[in-house]
């Protein structure tokens, strides 16, 4: 790292002022726009110091992002990936888990008829070795395609005025009683 910065055309020596100016205003992410403007004030000859009060950074911050300009050039104002925490599953059984998740909860060996988190959560445990805090999976799942379904008897927004509506006019009739004791309704023909 050098301490003797560049500074107007020795800096980015490639790359005008207009065309910094033209990049830094088309930019919608905050800190890679801070980045092109601290490159045109340097273009433009102005001090570390004076860049540093113009967009309200500290200096070495200025330092460090005309030092990143310097070794990479205008791909400087794009951030480098950074490396995280490996998963704890690979794409290999993330899509084994999706497929055993679009089969019922019996063919996984469990006697619930749905998929809820806890059975997720034992299904992952058991077969992968791997446990998850219930967010976490819930945040897994939805990116793997799955969404919350909320099972309800009825709908949540229902109005039973217009419920009583609709059945009238499509002919909406009560048959027995299923095993539960809930009424079991069926479609019948509203013309015969």
């Amino acid at each position: 790292m050098t301490w003797n910065l560049p500074s107007e055309e020795a800096f980015l020596p490639r790359v005008s002022v207009p065309e910094l100016k033209r990049r830094a205003a088309k930019e919608t992410r905050a800190r890679q726009r801070t980045r092109l403007l601290v490159a045109v004030h340097r273009k433009q000859g102005k001090s570390i110091d004076a860049i540093a009060e113009a967009v309200q950074m500290h200096r070495r911050s200025v330092q460090d992002i005309l030092h990143r300009f310097v070794d990479r050039g205008l791909n400087a104002s794009e951030s480098l990936p950074k490396a995280g925490r490996p998963k704890r599953l690979s794409s290999a059984q993330l899509r084994g888990l999706r497929a055993r998740l679009l089969r019922s909860p019996s063919a996984s060996g469990f006697k619930e008829g749905f998929w809820n988190t806890r059975l997720v959560l034992a299904l992952v445990k058991r077969e992968y070795g791997v446990e998850y805090d219930a967010s976490h999976l819930r945040r897994l799942l939805h990116e793997l395609g799955f969404s919350v379904k909320t099972p309800r008897p009825k709908h949540y927004q229902s109005s039973p005025h217009e419920v009583a509506a609709f059945k009238k006019k499509r002919g909406w009739k009560s048959s027995a009683r299923g095993a539960s004791g809930e009424p079991r309704f069926a479609w019948t023909n509203a013309v015969s």
